[in-house]
């Protein structure tokens, strides 16, 4: 009798054992294609050329070279980006829905910067948001690289 409880002791062990490896190798796949699906969807470049923005803005304002031209066309390159990355999180919501990467905090924080950038009144604040919104960047990383371990 105790042998036969063994036996199937061991059995549903080894049974659990194959399912429990067997999610995580299908939750290894997902997150593969979910990964090659925004690399191919050109999501990588989108998000450091956002970075490149944030980066000209601070360079800009470090120097007093911000002027309005230069504030309207980096308006303009950073509102055509976040389209972009919108298309892309829109493309990559309808493949998939369950593993989906939640973009939202940077279009706020784009939002933010642009708000900031086409008001001169407060200046003052346009490096902090800036700042916040790069550290948005670095956090949708690890979000994206950090289930691939």
């Amino acid at each position: 009798m105790k042998k036969k409880i063994g036996k199937q002791l061991v059995l549903y062990t080894l049974i659990l054992a194959v399912v429990y490896l067997g999610i995580i190798k299908y939750q290894q796949y997902t997150t593969d294609s979910y990964l090659a699906e925004f690399r191919a969807l050109r999501g990588e470049e989108t998000i450091e050329h956002m970075g490149t923005l944030y980066k000209d803005i601070l360079e800009y304002e470090a120097t007093y070279k911000l002027t309005p031209q230069v504030s309207a066309q980096l308006v303009q390159n950073l509102l055509a980006t976040g389209k972009k990355l919108k298309e892309i999180d829109q493309k990559l919501k309808q493949k998939y829905p369950q593993k989906h990467v939640d973009f939202s905090y940077l279009y706020q924080d784009l939002f933010l910067v642009v708000r900031q950038l086409q008001d001169k009144a407060n200046d003052a604040k346009l490096a902090v948001m800036v700042v916040h919104a790069v550290e948005g960047l670095g956090n949708i990383k690890v979000q994206l690289y950090s289930s691939r371990k």
